[in-house]
């Protein structure tokens, strides 16, 4: 996946302090700051064609990856028909 760079904040050294970015596809956006902490906001729809907005925020994005990784695997093991992306 890559990212389009929409704005860079800078401090008063011209360092870049935060990001917002977003994916191509327009479903993911994403506030970055330097010292680790983000904000991420995954939109998508529904069945019924209902679009919604959720939020995530961390500061440790490599454990939110694992969280994720393991939730991902627990799905793998106990559901027979899980789609493989």
């Amino acid at each position: 996946m890559s990212w389009i760079i929409k704005a860079k904040h800078l401090n008063d050294e011209n360092k870049v302090i935060g990001l917002e970015v977003e994916d191509k596809e327009g479903i993911f956006d994403a506030n970055l700051r330097w010292d680790g902490f983000m904000e991420i906001n995954i939109r998508s729809k529904t069945e019924e064609n209902n679009e919604f907005e959720d939020t995530i925020h961390t500061s440790d994005i490599n454990g939110l990856i694992t969280k994720l990784s393991g939730l991902r695997q627990v799905c793998v093991d106990h559901f027979d028909n899980w789609i493989e992306d």
